[in-house]
């Protein structure tokens, strides 16, 4: 049944039903008066209810058309009631579906350029009425299908490019391997000097393929979420000590001016990686034969912040925010080849993230650039401040 049917059965039922009552309650007042004069007021004039009839038998000429004039009174309300039940009942379907219909419309149409990929153009329903609701809520689906989709472009875009700058980084050293080892199978090493030079470069370039392939590996799984995460209270000098003795990359000095004793709850392999990754750029795109780095750490209410700040070129202001993306290097050109895969800040900031923290760049304060990371506050029992 249409909501127009189901309208004008509601008006109809609307009006009767005031109708009938009033109907059952003059009945009632009819047996309520007659038994009344009965008993009350006739009585009182001496007369009987047949005393009265014999008076009505008198003037029944009088009576009968006073009763005619009241069939045709009642007549003439009962045709007014039915043809005001009838046009009542037209205005209000009328009035009431004009009411429903116009939004129903509007909300129709608004579903409609959705489903033709119209996310632009929302309802904008601005009555304060039962629709409201039902109109807003079809403009947020639509304002949240379309971050949608445009996150699902974005991410296809970072893959074309992943693909693309892994392809590109790739390339450089798959070259210098088969270049070399061409060169071996020619015979272009006249001694057992220059055959061992070519084959250290040919294991130097397999190495950095390996690295890459790690990086990208790491990268993968976190982007997935599937790192697994064990957070635990850490001493963040107590740790980072311990990992820049063992892994540090060649060719980096680390200072701990400014480094306090403060405890994060973070999880250690993922902290050691990032410190291990910003030294490993540091020394990527050192000025000199050495790059220094400067370690300092921070209370900031909650959190722990921790800055990583090189002595290196820096990198333009309007570059900073660019820099945690995957592939993104301050070399548009990308002539480089050694400036690594463009996966160790993309694995920095993805590091963070899965440990409660953040990451962003600064300009340094020793003339390069100072990454900044922070991580929820501990004590040393484990629970964060």
């Amino acid at each position: 049944m249409t909501i127009k049917k189901r309208l004008a059965r509601s008006n109809i039922i609307m009006i009767l039903a005031p109708v009938f009552v009033t109907f059952i309650m003059v009945l009632i007042g009819v047996g309520v008066s007659v038994y009344a004069l009965e008993t009350v007021y006739l009585p009182k004039l001496g007369l009987t209810l047949e005393q009265l009839n014999f008076v009505r038998d008198q003037y029944d000429s009088v009576f009968s058309a006073f009763e005619v004039d009241i069939w045709i009174y009642v007549g003439i309300v009962a045709v007014t009631v039915v043809v005001t039940i009838v046009l009542a009942d037209q205005y209000l379907t009328r009035y009431i579906f004009k009411h429903i219909a116009a939004p129903l419309n509007q909300l129709v149409s608004g579903v409609d350029r959705i489903r033709g990929g119209d996310l632009e153009s929302p309802i904008a329903y601005t009555e304060d009425d039962e629709f409201r609701p039902a109109c807003e809520a079809v403009d947020l689906m639509a304002a949240r299908l379309k971050e949608s989709m445009e996150r699902s472009q974005e991410e296809q875009q970072r893959r074309k490019e992943m693909f693309a700058g892994m392809s590109h980084d790739l390339r450089s050293p798959l070259t210098s391997i088969r270049a070399y080892a061409e060169a071996l199978l020619d015979g272009a090493a006249k001694n057992p000097e220059a055959e061992r030079r070519y084959l250290t470069t040919i294991k130097d370039k397999e190495t950095e393929i390996e690295a890459m392939v790690e990086q990208l590996f790491a990268f993968s799984k976190l982007e997935l979420s599937e790192y697994p995460v064990h957070r635990e209270p850490l001493r963040v000098r107590d740790e980072l000590e311990g990992a820049i003795e063992h892994s540090a990359p060649a060719n980096v000095e680390v200072s701990w001016e400014g480094m306090g004793n403060e405890s994060v709850v973070a999880d250690r392999a993922l902290l050691e990686r990032i410190a291990l990754n910003v030294l490993e750029n540091s020394r990527k795109y050192r000025t000199g034969d050495t790059a220094h780095v400067n370690i300092s750490s921070r209370r900031d209410g909650e959190r722990v912040i921790i800055a990583f700040d090189d002595d290196g070129p820096g990198v333009p202001e309007e570059m900073l925010p660019k820099l945690f993306e995957a592939f993104f290097r301050a070399d548009p050109a990308r002539k480089n080849p050694s400036g690594g895969s463009g996966l160790g800040l993309a694995i920095v900031r993805n590091a963070a993230e899965q440990m409660n923290g953040s990451v962003w760049a600064e300009r340094g304060k020793l003339g390069g650039l100072a990454v900044m990371l922070a991580l929820p506050a501990g004590d040393a029992k484990g629970e964060t401040a």
